[in-house]
């Protein structure tokens, strides 16, 4: 017994130790931008940190989205996040600002990994304590966890609202919502304009971007007084995510293919964004190939892009490939969905997947969605090994298009 209780007051003094540094090494790192929101949170998160390298900032950015980085602002080079055996949790994010404080940094931008509403307060009370908070949208996803419906979705968004703070927000039904708790907290909010960003905008970037993350991230500039032009430089200096929207033009068996990866974008309502700003930039948009990856643990995503895409996205070809494919195919069994052909090759790897499909695929537009993690990975990269050429304009800003550069590993 005496043992037991000698352990607990051990556990009890270092717990106090380990959160009186955390506090003090927050307490160093005087802008500190928490990213929330369903989905772009990763690109927001890029581009804000590259915003603030332009500006002269030593900014640290922290992704959580297709793949864990931590960027530095002194180096292309990216840190990819290797995780402990318990794999995600919030509370690397002690690690993620101690490495910040290390490198002698004064901004950190993170991109929000909570999702439960409690989870949420934890991250950003504890972990976090940000004064600039964004929330880049309310989208229908974890509905399990932050639903059942939007109204809960953006209720959970609330505790990441700072005190005496900025908050960023994109126009939209929730705006006089968060305005209402920021004022509350005498938080100032600022809300993008997303007017001011146009096609010739959108062009000046090497991968697709939504416009709505751009006005965002510009929105922070103006939070602290950084110069527009000095902005814009920044955002396409910055890396594009791994998962970010790209079109690839392939040669595959001598017939003229692309290729639009949206697999990241993993709700409806991004899906289709993606594709009307691949129609509006002109490419082929009549053959179309339809690859919807399945997680056994997203069916109720895989559901909803059953009925709510697929349904409303004539094709030529319709390829659902993962874990857990049978609501997709009971909702194609049901007749709704109107496709040439259907192939449910559930459960193969993504580079068997390739095999099986690559004579229907040929001189077709391909458009990958649903999910990135898994079968997608693997897919795509036997799908982009016959690549010809990427069919976009050459980055002349610096970025990195495929973010090939990590060279070192932070073990957390």
């Amino acid at each position: 017994m005496g043992l037991v209780f000698l352990f607990s007051i051990i556990l009890i003094i270092i717990g106090i130790y380990e959160k009186y540094f955390h506090q003090k090494n927050l307490d160093t790192i005087p802008v500190r931008v928490n990213v929330n929101g369903i989905r772009g949170k990763s690109t927001v998160t890029r581009l804000m940190t590259g915003i603030l390298t332009a500006a002269g900032y030593r900014v640290v950015g922290k992704t959580t989205g297709t793949e864990a980085r931590m960027l530095f602002w002194y180096t292309k080079v990216e840190t990819e996040i290797v995780r402990r055996l318990e794999g995600a949790n919030i509370g690397e994010q002690k690690r993620v600002v101690a490495a910040a404080v290390k490198a002698k940094a004064n901004a950190l931008v993170s991109e929000c990994m909570a999702v439960t509403p409690d989870y949420q307060i934890i991250f950003q009370n504890n972990f976090l304590q940000a004064n600039i908070g964004v929330i880049v949208n309310v989208l229908e996803d974890h509905l399990d966890v932050m639903g059942p419906t939007l109204d809960d979705i953006a209720e959970a968004f609330l505790p990441t609202i700072p005190y005496g703070g900025k908050l960023i927000i994109a126009p939209g039904p929730y705006e006089n919502y968060f305005k209402a708790t920021a004022e509350k907290r005498n938080t100032e909010v600022l809300v993008a304009d997303t007017a001011k960003i146009g096609k010739e905008e959108l062009r000046q970037f090497s991968s697709i971007y939504f416009p709505e993350n751009i006005a965002i991230a510009l929105a922070l500039a103006k939070a602290l007084d950084i110069d527009e032009k000095i902005a814009w430089q920044g955002m396409l200096m910055a890396n594009p995510d791994p998962g970010v929207a790209n079109v690839h033009t392939l040669n595959i068996l001598d017939e003229e293919t692309y290729f639009v990866n949206g697999f990241a974008a993993n709700d409806v309502m991004s899906t289709f964004a993606i594709w009307e700003m691949v129609k509006n930039s002109g490419y082929p948009t009549e053959n179309i190939a339809v690859v919807l990856n399945c997680r056994a643990d997203r069916i109720d995503r895989s559901f909803q892009f059953a009925k709510e895409f697929l349904t409303n996205f004539p094709s030529e070809l319709i390829i659902c490939m993962g874990q857990e494919t049978k609501p997709v195919s009971d909702v194609y069994n049901s007749g709704k969905i109107e496709t040439n052909e259907f192939c449910d090759v559930h459960d193969q790897n993504g580079y068997e997947v390739y095999k099986l499909i690559e004579e229907k695929i040929a001189g077709k537009t391909i458009f990958g969605i649903g999910n990135i993690h898994g079968t997608a990975f693997e897919f795509m990269d036997a799908l982009l090994k016959i690549e010809t050429k990427v069919n976009k304009p050459e980055n002349k800003n610096g970025g990195d298009t495929l973010c090939k550069e990590q060279n070192y590993i932070l073990h957390l």
